[in-house]
């Protein structure tokens, strides 16, 4: 009986003890199926994200166009986090002195920031440079950090005030890390909940931003390399052109006009170095400039300011003999009433001397339809300076070249060009009006009773009158056209008007007659009268003829001659008329018609 009772009993217990073991085991079970559940999770999860990062480093990949990968890269980190803004800052080179990082996209905040002195600015132009401060030894780290405290506050005080950097209005940094080399942040804002984006998820930021980053060096590298091809194309192609051009200012002109385009710049000058005084001089300029002052400047007309070589940027260039590349107009010395917001000297050099300078300053943007407008944010880059000095390289050449060809072909005395180079234009222009169909107005001219400035002042006193003579046919020429002076020989002179009526050749003749006849030379003491005789033809309506056009001005340079001089006498279809006030070639023209 006791013994069943033991029995019993232990039965009992054993029972009860299974039971026990049983809801153990049921609870261990759910307890490793919600573990394994959450890891299933976790995996999916982390599956999901390595696939969005596979994906988003293809479609990364297929953008080769900087802008739109960086809008790319922002929107997709944004659907990520939720933020409610975002910028990225890359490394610049537009300022050779500095490192700085610059603003190059942006989401959600003010397109425009007032910098540190007040002043308004575009948000492109926002930039920190490089230091050794706390705040670039955690971006060194290349670990995303948070740059506000739980209260708000910046956690980078010193750094945040220094180069105002609440700008960005952002919570948390992403250093864009390259082979340890930081290429750029990413900035991003509080969610859109307000809340701040949770540490454990910085890790997928992470690793988006260094697939981000690779795709961003390479199409940076991209986008370079082909303005890197499309310089060295664009210098061969101005080598073609202007190394067969010898004319000294055609090639000026056409040298600085090439530059200027082909770095979308503003406006331009070429500077030569003057052997008389050593300073540097404006020769031509070219760009967004009133036609009529332009040409007045490169014609010789207006007169503009020398600069020494310690003075100014254009100074610096020529004194250093290096390239001098600035985009910030805080440190550009303004001369001007219109502002320099970016400049680009570099010198040009021949036989180890310096020449001169060519000046590039301000940006445009060109639109679809071919017009420009000034980039206020356009700025000057590396590749634009080497295709600068690659371009000035074959400018000194060529202008060395061209100088020595101009001496060869120019009156040393008058600085008009010489016979021989009239006898070559002359039948270049003749070919031209033949081929166009335009007209040719030839003017010779004579300075009258000369020889007795050298009889009675000697010939020194010649000397003086022919030069002055030449200095007012050359600011007779018009601006923009292809007029020309040449001394063809003692006290005679020619003028070749391509694309000039006789009417037109006459007013501009007499115009240089009354300008002889009002000067006076001085010398020694003296005050010279000068008078001119001058005769005009003009091709086809004269002759048909090289040789027959010549002879008609002539004919009435030598009628003028006999007529009293100081007079100009055209051939107008036979008849040679002496130029008055009132000379009336429409009613002439009838008069020749019923002839």
């Amino acid at each position: 009986m006791g013994k069943k009772d033991t029995k019993s009993v232990k039965s009992s217990k054993s029972c009860k003890f299974d039971i026990g073991g049983m809801i153990n085991n049921e609870k261990s079970v759910k307890e490793q199926l919600e573990y394994y559940k959450d890891k299933v999770i976790k995996q999916d999860i982390l599956i999901f994200e390595m696939r969005a990062l596979l994906q988003s480093g293809k479609g990364f990949g297929d953008l080769m166009n900087l802008e739109l990968l960086l809008q790319s890269f922002m929107s997709v980190v944004r659907e990520k986090y939720g933020s409610v803004n975002s910028t990225v800052l890359l490394y610049d080179d537009l300022d050779p002195s500095q490192e700085y990082y610059q603003v190059k996209s942006f989401h959600n905040i003010n397109e425009e920031y007032k910098d540190l002195e007040g002043r308004k600015e575009t948000i492109y132009l926002f930039k920190f440079p490089k230091d050794n401060g706390l705040l670039w030894q955690i971006i060194r780290q290349g670990n995303v950090f948070s740059v506000r405290d739980l209260k708000g506050d910046s956690r980078f005080e010193t750094a945040w005030e220094k180069w105002n950097l609440d700008i960005l209005e952002s919570d948390i940094w992403c250093p864009l890390i390259k082979n340890g080399e930081v290429l750029g942040v990413l900035t991003l804002g509080k969610k859109e909940c307000g809340n701040q984006i949770a540490e454990s998820e910085y890790p997928f930021l992470q690793e988006l931003a260094s697939i981000a980053i690779t795709n961003i060096d390479s199409t940076i590298k991209y986008e370079k390399n082909q303005r890197i091809l499309k310089n060295i194309q664009t210098l061969y192609d101005i080598n073609q052109q202007l190394s067969n051009v010898n004319d000294f200012k055609r090639l000026c002109i056409q040298t600085l006009s090439t530059a200027v385009n082909a770095v979308k710049a503003q406006k331009g000058n070429l500077m030569l170095r003057s052997k008389g005084t050593g300073k540097l001089e404006i020769k031509v300029v070219w760009g967004n400039i009133p036609d009529h002052v332009r040409d007045s400047i490169n014609d010789g007309i207006t007169e503009t300011r020398a600069f020494a070589l310690d003075e100014g940027v254009a100074g610096k260039c020529a004194m250093t003999r290096k390239p001098v590349r600035m985009n910030d107009r805080k440190q550009i010395e303004q001369f001007g009433k219109n502002q320099v917001h970016c400049i680009c000297t570099v010198p040009l050099i021949y036989g180890g001397e310096v020449e001169g300078v060519i000046n590039m300053t301000n940006k445009i943007v060109v639109d679809d339809e071919g017009n420009s407008t000034l980039d206020p944010i356009g700025r000057f880059t590396e590749e634009d300076e080497s295709l600068l000095l690659g371009l000035a390289d074959q400018a000194a050449m060529n202008l060395h070249k061209s100088k020595i060809y101009n001496e060869s072909i120019t009156d040393i005395l008058t600085g008009l060009y010489n016979k021989r180079h009239f006898e070559h234009i002359y039948h270049d222009e003749y070919n031209k009006a033949i081929e166009n169909g335009t007209t040719l107005s030839l003017a010779i001219t004579d300075i009258d009773h000369f020889k007795k400035f050298n009889d009675n002042y000697g010939h020194k006193a010649g000397d003086e009158v022919l030069s002055k003579v030449a200095m007012v046919m050359q600011n007779c020429l018009r601006p923009g056209t292809m007029d020309m002076a040449f001394r063809y020989g003692g006290e005679e002179f020619c003028m070749l008007l391509p694309d000039t009526s006789p009417e037109k050749a006459s007013d501009l003749m007499e115009e240089f007659r009354k300008k002889i006849e009002g000067m006076k030379v001085n010398f020694e003491n003296q005050k010279l009268s000068v008078k001119t005789s001058v005769g005009i033809s003009c091709f086809p309506n004269d002759t048909e003829t090289q040789n027959g056009l010549f002879e008609k001005a002539d004919k009435c340079l030598y009628e003028a001659k006999e007529k009293g001089r100081n007079m100009v006498i055209t051939y107008y279809q036979g008849l040679l008329l002496k130029y008055g006030d009132t000379i009336d070639f429409e009613m002439l023209k009838k008069i020749v018609k019923n002839r």
